[in-house]
């Protein structure tokens, strides 16, 4: 189970767990998609409608079915992530979100109730996508007493490491009280322009700060903004695009999330 988090937003968060979910599935694993953010934009990225499978996972919401037959049917939280997406489920948020986070903060061990629903799911998918919100909360807490590794996106730019820091240190408070057992998979640096200053000394920084745990920068790519407005993902809507295959440098291609995806793939062992 691997957690995609950083406490800053804007940084290609919600755009590299799908894209990694859905990459491993048309690699033939079997895959659930988890979105813990109440805007819900892993659905939009999908193209589906928006419904509260986060609250049903939870707490087992209850929803009558369309049948006049009068029977309750109990859904789990999941379901496909649409035709052609074969191996891929998903586990959607919705406003309701929010009212769930206040329903869990009530719960006695709540910063683990997520890691047991899932976890009795653990023979079902060969690896589990969390995509948390960002900013620290109880749900970005859960995800990550639950996960086995968590992947910290980075925009390169002037406040790059900020937020994996951030992430770093709540790791460590919670390290210290025994609620955390994984392991810091490593910095993604997203937004990538090689040909701008900035963007350079940020890669510079993050390679000095965490070395050999910096993985292969993702390019700026307008494709991958563009996405999900037709409800794609990058391998549907521009499989040969920056984002995807990187860029040719004088060493060769360079980035992309055709490199994240396999070391994303050794990394959590599938």
């Amino acid at each position: 189970m691997a957690a995609v988090v950083n406490q800053k937003g804007g940084v290609g968060k919600t755009t590299t767990a799908v894209t990694l979910a859905h990459g491993l599935a048309l690699g033939g694993r079997r895959v659930l998609l988890v979105d813990l953010d109440g805007q819900g934009n892993v659905a939009d990225c999908l193209g589906l409608e928006k419904r509260g499978g986060l609250e049903a996972l939870l707490f087992g919401a209850v929803y009558l079915p369309s049948s006049s037959s009068g029977s309750r049917e109990v859904w789990d939280g999941r379901e496909s992530a649409g035709a052609g997406r074969d191996l891929l489920d998903v586990v959607l948020s919705d406003t309701s979100t929010e009212a769930a986070k206040l329903r869990l903060g009530g719960m006695q061990f709540r910063e683990r109730v997520l890691r047991n629903r899932l976890a009795a799911w653990d023979d079902q998918y060969d690896v589990c996508v969390l995509d948390a919100a960002p900013g620290l909360d109880l749900l970005q807490v859960s995800a990550l007493v639950a996960c086995d590794g968590y992947l910290a996106p980075v925009a390169l730019d002037h406040l790059a490491a900020v937020g994996a820091a951030a992430v770093l240190h709540s790791v460590q408070s919670l390290k210290e009280v025994g609620a955390f057992e994984g392991r810091f998979l490593g910095v993604l640096p997203t937004m990538w322009e090689r040909r701008t200053r900035e963007s350079d000394e940020q890669l510079r920084l993050l390679a000095r700060m965490y070395q050999a745990l910096v993985w292969p920068p993702v390019p700026v790519d307008v494709r991958a903004r563009e996405a999900p407005a037709y409800g794609l993902t990058l391998w549907e809507y521009a499989p040969r695009s920056r984002a995807v295959v990187g860029v040719e440098t004088a060493q060769g291609r360079a980035g992309g999330y055709k490199q994240v995806l396999r070391r994303f793939a050794r990394e959590v062992g599938v």
